[in-house]
């Protein structure tokens, strides 16, 4: 598949992971789940970027330790680095892990773009087409620069690296329905978060559509959603760990995801979620999430039940569910060994 990443040691089942909060812990914990994740034949793994580590320096040193893995951003925004950096560093990390970089890349939220980074949010989804659109073109060694409403590139520079591939997979994290359909235009894969099977179902035709207006063929696309994952024979309390981590994105990381929650008929949950997390009262946010809610978006119970409804997301379209992880590092291990496939 041109321009997609797909490991020549990946499994029957196509399956990808996200760090999650495993992000957050010592790196010789990261790196070690890492080389788990490797192991157990994962396609590719997914970094994130908000105020903790760069998630280009910490691909870097996983692709040190892992030897199949694609290794992803999932993701990093448009407004905190140039093109031209964005652009280094996929070619970059592309080189040090021997081709198996995937640049995943979003509009983020305005609490980390303008409430961490101090750089206004504006014109968003033109700003993420244009910077894909001069990224790829630098990765693929253009020096004719590029010249757009919210970007633009002198001409006569390229990256002066000898790289692996002259093209790394573009991935968007995009959550609104114009949004859905630029992905398809202009990126490789879509990394959607608050999915259920029927709205994927829904949102993948529009995909196809989109891919068809392009002249493109699905088989050049990654449906890749992010699916909050706990295997636990726990339920009660693993349920308890997703509330708060979905409350968390709900409630804390912009207008976006409350849309795409709307999107999905939980408006008014959405709306008292927000009002609930915005003035500190968190445990009442997390118990405001409904058991509705959160078996919508989220996937918990024994291996065969989690097996089961990854299954259905696969019947709905997507192509690589890709695990998120919240819980602790016992929880994630425990999830990756459960639902992944060893390398024989």
């Amino acid at each position: 598949m041109a321009g997609v990443y797909v490991s020549a040691f990946a499994p029957m089942s196509r399956i990808g992971i996200a760090l999650g909060t495993v992000h957050d812990r010592p790196f010789a914990d990261v790196a070690a789940f890492a080389r788990t994740a490797d192991e157990c034949g994962y396609e590719a793994m997914f970094v994130p970027e908000a105020w903790g580590r760069d998630a280009f320096v910490t691909l870097g040193a996983l692709a040190r330790v892992t030897e199949r893995i694609g290794l992803g951003t999932g993701i990093v925004n448009v407004y905190s680095r140039t093109p031209a950096l964005l652009a280094m560093a996929a070619v970059t990390l592309d080189e040090l892990s021997g081709g198996r970089a995937i640049l995943g890349l979003g509009t983020s939220g305005q609490r980390v773009v303008e409430g961490w980074h101090g750089v206004p949010m504006t014109r968003p989804l033109r700003r993420l087409r244009e910077t894909t659109e001069a990224v790829r073109a630098i990765v693929g060694g253009s020096r004719r620069g590029y010249s757009g409403e919210t970007i633009n590139v002198a001409p006569g520079f390229a990256v002066t690296l000898a790289r692996p591939r002259d093209r790394i997979p573009i991935f968007h994290a995009s959550l609104t329905p114009r949004a859905i359909r630029q992905c398809a235009e202009v990126a490789d894969g879509w990394l959607p978060y608050f999915t259920s099977p029927e709205t994927l179902r829904a949102d993948v035709t529009v995909i196809e559509e989109s891919l068809r207006g392009a002249g493109r063929e699905r088989t050049s696309f990654t449906v890749a959603p992010l699916l909050p994952v706990m295997v636990t024979d726990d339920e009660a309390t693993a349920r308890a760990v997703l509330r708060r981590h979905l409350a968390f994105y709900i409630g804390g990381m912009g207008r976006f995801y409350r849309e795409a929650v709307a999107r999905h008929g939980f408006a008014d949950t959405a709306e008292t979620i927000r009002r609930l997390w915005e003035t500190r009262e968190r445990d009442a946010a997390a118990a405001a999430i409904t058991d509705e809610l959160l078996d919508a978006f989220a996937i918990v119970g024994d291996a065969a039940r989690c097996r089961a409804r990854l299954d259905v997301y696969r019947a709905a379209g997507a192509d690589l569910p890709v695990l998120a992880l919240p819980g602790d590092v016992a929880d994630a291990e425990r999830t990756v060994r459960a639902l992944g496939e060893p390398h024989r």
